[in-house]
């Protein structure tokens, strides 16, 4: 009996161990598994987030993307707009600019037309005058055979016809479109009058006009004729005073030419020093070496305009020097007038090329002396040969090179060359 109690009692405390045993299992895996799923669930929630991150972080790049193109075409839009700006501000410019040119040209015109009209006018009353001018010879000379009113008639006569050959040169230069087909209408003795006139009138004005008073014929004639070079133009002169004064002129220019050849040594090493081609005009000056026509048209880059020699940039002693040399007269500015004179000389130069040198030799010696030659060192065929050589020069040249022509007496093949 002991024995099976003994035995029951075993089997059921064993039962009891293995129900509870059997229970702890059974909450374990129950923790287990809840410890699996928050496990899965917490994973879940960071697959969810990591999913929400980058699904926001793509729509803010499909943001930024947009907002970029957004941004690049209202930039387009503003380059375009400030192009479109700056064209209409250019356009404007350009029109105000040539409103500007216009209304400019337009008073210059005026200017031009008025100064005209003045000339003419002047040259009008200037020939009514002259008319009439005859009336006081003839009552200060009765005996029209006398010598003293044959010069003063002749020369009268001969002024009146100059002031009608420059009131209409002046007129064509002026008021054609053209300039270049006007300039080429005109001949040599044309180009002549219209360079002497302004100079021989005002010489001789003061003796027209003060002669008109009563009695004042008297005083003016005799001393007009004791000076003629003085108060006399060319119109009055005998064809000996003329020679005379021309070859006056030309010991002038001979004067000249070395203290102007000085100065344009003076300028070359004054300025540019490391200019090579100014160094290399500088030696040739100094050597006294004679140029070819080649030789001399390669020296056009350093006289063309804006150029270290050209005539707005020579000093004023330079400048003086050679409108002394050329017997160009000016009141302030020497450079002005210089220009103005060899644009005319130049022109001059293709009227002589047309007429192919068929003149005087009276005239030929004038031509001459107007171009740096002293008629008195060199024979009539000689100054041709000059002239020739000058022209062939001047006709490669333009109106930028004028400052060269300017100076073609310092550079032309002669002989005897003038001492220095």
């Amino acid at each position: 009996m002991a024995l099976r109690h003994l035995i029951h009692q075993t089997r059921r405390y064993s039962g009891n161990f293995l129900l509870r045993s059997e229970g702890y299992w059974r909450l374990g895996c129950s923790q287990s598994r809840f410890i699996k799923n928050q496990t899965n669930v917490s994973n879940a929630a960071v697959n969810k987030t990591t999913n929400l991150q980058d699904q926001i972080k793509d729509k803010r790049n499909e943001i930024q993307d947009f907002i970029d193109v957004k941004k690049s075409e209202l930039q387009d839009k503003l380059e375009d707009k400030k192009d479109d700006i700056k064209e209409y501000i250019e356009d404007a410019k350009v029109e105000l600019r040539e409103k500007a040119q216009e209304k400019s040209t337009e008073i210059y015109k005026k200017r031009k037309e008025a100064k005209t009209r003045v000339i003419l006018n002047l040259a009008e009353r200037s020939l009514d005058y002259l008319k009439k001018y005859k009336t006081v010879l003839g009552d200060a000379f009765p005996d029209k055979f006398v010598q003293t009113y044959r010069i003063f008639s002749t020369g009268t006569r001969q002024l009146a016809q100059d002031v009608q050959t420059y009131a209409r040169v002046k007129d064509t230069l002026v008021n054609s479109i053209d300039k270049q087909k006007s300039h080429a209408k005109l001949s040599t003795a044309e180009y002549e009058v219209f360079l002497r006139l302004p100079k021989d009138a005002i010489r001789v004005t003061p003796v027209l006009l003060i002669s008109a008073f009563p009695f004042a014929q008297n005083v003016v004639f005799p001393l007009a004729l004791l000076y003629p070079k003085l108060f006399l133009s060319s119109q009055f002169l005998t064809s000996q005073q003329k020679k005379d004064v021309l070859l006056s002129n030309a010991r002038h220019q001979q004067e000249i030419f070395p203290l102007w050849k000085e100065e344009l040594i003076r300028c070359t090493d004054m300025t540019y020093e490391k200019d090579p081609e100014l160094m290399h005009l500088r030696t040739i000056l100094k050597s006294g070496q004679q140029l070819s026509a080649q030789e001399i048209l390669d020296l056009r880059p350093l006289f063309e305009l804006n150029g270290p020699l050209d005539i707005r940039h020579l000093t004023r002693r330079h400048d003086k020097l050679l409108a002394s040399f050329h017997r160009v007269w000016y009141i302030m500015f020497p450079y002005t007038y210089l220009e103005w004179y060899a644009n005319m000389l130049w022109r001059m130069d293709q009227a002589l090329d047309r007429e192919k040198l068929r003149f005087s030799p009276e005239v030929i010696r004038s031509l001459s002396v107007q171009r740096g030659l002293n008629p008195e060192l060199f024979s009539e065929d000689e100054q041709l040969q000059y002239l020739r050589h000058w022209l062939d020069i001047s006709a490669q040249l333009k109106y930028k090179d004028i400052s060269l022509l300017l100076h073609l007496p310092l550079f032309l093949k002669r002989k005897p060359i003038y001492q220095q």
